[in-house]
């Protein structure tokens, strides 16, 4: 809250408001600043004065402009009304492997042995010794002595590590070496193919595989999935896809230390495409149609319907009999068309059954029990 009865504090947050920057400080606090419009410092680096409301400290890694700045200077606490510091723009990056996972860290590329913001000259060679700033953050405490990093198109070995002369910041001694900094050469698979397709209410298991080169890792790195159309298709951070309407939508996983190592998948939503079912009827000329008069014959018709109860037309039979103990010269089987057959009962007191079986799918079939049976 402004107070009204400073002036100074009134003045700030005017100037603040209309001509203060957006700035994302450490990577996830979003804070407002005035910054200087010309560097500090006639040193070759770009400079600029922070001020700002909001609490910063040397060592601040600080987003603007699509670049990454460091506060370099010591922050005299709140100077009146706001706090102020200098910060200075990344000239280059270097990969730090912390646990297999690449980390691109902004660096400031210097050769002076003391990071002073007051001094005039600057590095004009990048030869066979430098002098690195980085922010002093969990990821950069990784760094050793005689690590090897390569910056710019040049490997240099660390051979000190200053922790303590500047708070929030690592100053780093580098000398040129001829070994080269050695990287995993991490990749990503997706195993489900180039494409698949799907429909509503069925769920689909992407299945991934990481190598770092030729070795698939056992223990793969955190990765990060994302659907290209949510209202087509969700992914959780397991790979399972969770189909959301029809349509088509791309999937895709990355390393979340480096979503430039992706791969993608194309995934079509269809309609549940519907299963029609068929039954079978098998019935007698006469009924009731399980009892047969010996001497006499009784035809019988198979017809295929669907669900609907609609008869499918051009469906085929074959029709056969499954006499159990019942001897073979008891009854005779006819086959009159493809659609019927015919059974004469030869004697009496036995049991026959009586099978018709779909051609085009001998899977659907039906029975009937029929009696071979005397007139009285």
């Amino acid at each position: 809250m402004v107070n009204i009865f400073n002036p100074d504090e009134r003045a700030f947050n005017y100037m603040l408001e209309q001509t203060g920057k957006e700035l994302t400080l450490n990577g996830s606090t979003q804070i407002k600043a005035i910054l200087s419009s010309v560097p500090v410092n006639a040193n070759g680096y770009d400079d600029k004065y922070l001020s700002t409301l909001s609490p910063i400290k040397q060592g601040d890694m600080v987003d603007y402009l699509l670049s990454q700045w460091i506060v370099i200077s010591q922050i005299n606490g709140m100077r009146t009304v706001k706090y102020k510091g200098i910060m200075r723009k990344c000239n280059n990056t270097m990969i730090v492997n912390v646990s297999g996972i690449l980390h691109v860290v902004p660096i400031i590329v210097t050769d002076k042995v003391a990071l002073n913001v007051d001094v005039s000259t600057y590095i004009t060679t990048l030869d066979n010794q430098i002098y690195i700033v980085v922010q002093n953050d969990a990821i950069n405490s990784n760094i050793k002595i005689n690590d090897i990093y390569k910056i710019g198109n040049l490997n240099y070995k660390v051979v000190n590590i200053d922790d303590i002369s500047i708070s929030g910041l690592l100053y780093i001694k580098m000398d040129f070496s001829a070994e080269q900094q050695i990287l995993p050469n991490y990749s990503v698979e997706i195993l489900n193919g180039e494409s698949f397709t799907t429909n509503v209410g069925t769920p689909v298991q992407l299945n991934i595989q990481q190598k770092d080169g030729d070795v698939i890792l056992t223990e793969p790195l955190p990765a990060i999935f994302t659907s290209s159309d949510e209202a087509i298709a969700t992914v959780d951070s397991l790979g399972m896809v969770d189909p959301m309407s029809l349509g088509s939508c791309v999937i895709t996983v990355a390393l979340a230390s480096d979503l430039a190592v992706n791969n993608s998948i194309s995934i079509t939503v269809e309609e549940i495409p519907l299963v029609e079912t068929y039954v079978l009827t098998l019935t007698g000329s006469s009924q009731p149609d399980t009892e047969i008069i010996s001497g006499y014959t009784k035809t019988y018709t198979c017809v295929k319907k669907n669900s609907q109860g609609v008869v499918v037309e051009g469906a085929l039979f074959d029709f056969t009999v499954i006499p159990g103990t019942t001897p073979v010269d008891k009854y005779t089987l006819t086959i009159l068309s493809d659609t019927q057959c015919s059974i004469k009962a030869n004697a009496a007191t036995y049991y026959i059954d009586l099978w018709a079986t779909d051609r085009s799918d001998n899977t659907l079939t039906i029975s009937k029990h029929i009696k071979l049976k005397s007139l009285f």
